[in-house]
């Protein structure tokens, strides 16, 4: 099992992006909501309509103005990431990307872990960011509910659900945030 990584560092995270072809984006007709579409490569579905490409500096310029965390996973083929508050109890964060991956991290006691409920082609996600696990339902009701027992069995979780846009919708802490 591969161990996802946390990183602040500008030029870590354009390498991870540019090498699995990804572009540096925000949401159209949204205040600075980023994400990264991934353009080149086997699994790329080309250009995302709803997202307006923007220059490494403006992506930058959010990314710290919000004060965020790039979670991702080193493993060379995985395009997962999460754009994350670098302060877990900051619920300010506004802007958190969606990623792709078969892989995550192993968590260590005590660390808050992230549950997520995503809309996808074949219907409603539910990841944890420190595990395999990874569940598509056919309803957003069932994937809110098992991602509330998933987030529920750890100390400490963190359960963001996102609307069909890929906007985060609810944050949830569980654990000893409560």
């Amino acid at each position: 099992m591969a161990s996802a990584k946390r990183t602040r560092d500008h030029d870590e995270i354009r390498n991870w992006t540019e090498q699995r072809g990804g572009i540096p984006t925000v949401v159209k007709d949204t205040e600075g909501l980023l994400r990264i579409d991934f353009i080149r490569g086997a699994k790329s579905g080309g250009r995302e309509s709803s997202l307006e490409e923007v220059d490494w500096n403006r992506w930058f310029e959010i990314f710290d103005e919000n004060g965020l965390t790039f979670l991702f996973s080193p493993e060379k083929e995985s395009k997962f990431f999460k754009l994350i508050s670098a302060n877990p109890g900051d619920q300010g964060q506004r802007n958190r990307s969606r990623g792709r991956s078969e892989h995550g991290q192993h968590s260590d006691a005590g660390q808050t872990r992230h549950v997520v409920v995503t809309k996808e082609n074949g219907g409603w996600v539910v990841e944890l960011d420190e595990d395999d696990e990874r569940k598509t339902y056919h309803t957003k009701a069932d994937a809110v509910h098992h991602a509330r027992e998933l987030a529920r069995k750890h100390e400490s979780a963190e359960l963001i659900i996102e609307n069909a846009e890929g906007e985060e919708e609810q944050r949830v802490e569980y654990g000893h945030h409560n």
